[in-house]
């Protein structure tokens, strides 16, 4: 399906777009951790709705972004801990 390769590099886009917010996090720059949230929240369940369809490079390119924001999530919670 050719949707399945346009949704999939917008997803890995978004994941992409994500690195230099991750960069931020990790020099001492913060997001909301509920949006963070929420947006892990929302690629996995669009990774999961994707499986069932059986677009499976969109599904790949949903968890990429989904594991990004996860990962600032993970530095969110480790720089509020230190604090």
């Amino acid at each position: 399906m050719w949707q399945d390769i346009v949704i999939a590099l917008v997803g890995l886009s978004f994941g992409l777009m994500l690195f230099p917010q991750l960069r931020d996090v990790i020099h001492g720059k913060s997001v909301n951790i509920y949006t963070a949230g929420l947006t892990t929240a929302g690629l996995y369940v669009l990774a999961l709705t994707f499986f069932t369809l059986e677009m499976w490079i969109t599904v790949i390119a949903e968890t990429f972004a989904g594991t990004v924001w996860f990962f600032i999530i993970l530095l969110l919670r480790n720089k509020q801990k230190k604090n």
